[in-house]
């Protein structure tokens, strides 16, 4: 079986704290568009944590479920496709 720790973790990181916050939690610095946030830091701070996140459970998966195999989960990574 196949698994990832988090799903596309650059447009959440992104588009929910930076920008124009037009994914949730909708943060950003614009406060015609958003309430609260700062994507000035946000976006990083986010993005920090998800690899802390994802360093966390790769660590608990290798030491408490792993067998015998030397590959491990990676984040899944955004694709951008151009026509």
């Amino acid at each position: 079986k196949r698994w990832i720790t988090f799903n596309e973790p650059y447009s959440f990181t992104t588009q929910g704290f930076g920008g124009f916050g037009t994914q949730p939690p909708g943060r950003c610095s614009i406060r015609l568009k958003c309430a609260q946030g700062n994507s000035t830091t946000e976006p990083y701070l986010v993005a920090h944590r998800v690899l802390l996140a994802h360093t966390y459970v790769v660590n608990l998966y290798r030491h408490s479920f792993q067998v015998s195999c030397s590959i491990f989960p990676p984040p899944s990574i955004d694709s951008i496709s151009f026509l």
